[in-house]
């Protein structure tokens, strides 16, 4: 029966580089063999991922050496954050020299009129990926493991993966400039967190013990933004439908992380509180958050490019 097992797991392997060979797809087969590796012979699949994309853009990254490929966690009607990260952090070209990727992704909105408007965007933009789940607080989980497996399926050359919010502005300069002396293997990096389950239940955060019945959640980056080596997207996603659902999506993360024994690097340049930042306390800053508008988010890169003119 073993032998009969490691056959068709052979075979299987082998059907998988074949397909690879046409495709041309190596670095996500190889991300699928890393998960068979780890993956224990008793785990079965207790939390999959069934939906469907509805938006997509498969060929992104096609015939680019992508070094960083950003995905922004948006909500569908949130157009105008969206226009915003266009303009500023989120363009392309920031870095001369460096190819960077940006994405949106979102979920289902509850109005057709929001879908139109969504599908509308994308066909001028050619940036935005979604799936058939509603958009929900409680389906941010959903969102961040869309954008693990999209990355590792339609760009898997990239170096580099940045998830963040779209109430973040990101100094994409410094960014660049820490990827750089960076090793691309199983990296993550973030403001590394540490948090107990909230057992209030009129609190937003809410965790009842049936959810999660650990007294402290495992280290993780904290979920406005976080960067990982692209050589694990694949793997995290593939363990993250072996866990327990859990709609905090950067605990959820964590848990991923903790089975793969890998440890988030902690970075206070992910800058976790409400502070805005000026030439001098911010100059290092990778990331910081909660910028809810559109014009709030053309202020916040505004003020980051003038830093970075006087530092030149």
């Amino acid at each position: 029966m073993v032998r009969v097992k490691a056959r068709r797991t052979l075979k299987t392997l082998v059907i998988l580089c074949v397909i690879a060979g046409f495709i041309n797809n190596w670095s996500y087969v190889s991300q699928l063999l890393r998960f068979e590796s780890h993956r224990k012979t008793t785990e079965v699949v207790i939390n999959p991922h069934p939906y469907k994309l509805v938006i997509n853009n498969p060929r992104k990254c096609s015939g680019s050496d992508v070094f960083l490929l950003v995905l922004v966690t948006s909500a569908p009607e949130n157009r105008a954050q969206r226009s915003a990260i266009r303009q500023t952090w989120g363009n392309e070209n920031n870095v001369p020299g460096t190819v960077i990727k940006t994405l949106f992704a979102v979920g289902k909105p509850g109005k057709p009129s929001i879908q139109h408007s969504l599908e509308d965007e994308n066909m001028v933009h050619r940036d935005i990926i979604q799936e058939d789940f509603v958009d929900s607080y409680k389906n941010l989980t959903l969102k961040t493991v869309m954008c693990l497996k999209w990355a590792s399926k339609f760009c898997p050359s990239a170096k580099f993966v940045m998830k963040a919010d779209d109430d973040t502005c990101v100094n994409i300069f410094n960014l660049v400039k820490r990827l750089q002396f960076t090793v691309p293997e199983e990296f993550v990096t973030g403001y590394r967190c540490y948090a107990r389950p909230i057992r209030a239940v009129d609190d937003r955060w809410y965790v009842s013990e049936e959810e999660y019945p650990r007294e402290t959640f495992p280290r993780y980056p904290c979920g406005f933004a976080y960067v990982m080596s692209n050589d694990i997207t694949g793997l995290i996603y593939q363990t993250s439908l072996t866990l327990k659902y859990l709609f905090l999506e950067d605990v959820f993360l964590g848990l991923c992380l903790e089975k793969l024994a890998i440890d988030p690097v902690h970075d206070t340049r992910f800058h976790h509180s409400e502070t805005t930042p000026s030439c001098e306390t911010g100059k290092e800053w990778i990331a910081f958050h909660w910028i809810k508008t559109h014009d709030g988010m053309v202020k916040a890169w505004q003020d980051v490019t003038s830093c970075e003119e006087s530092l030149s």
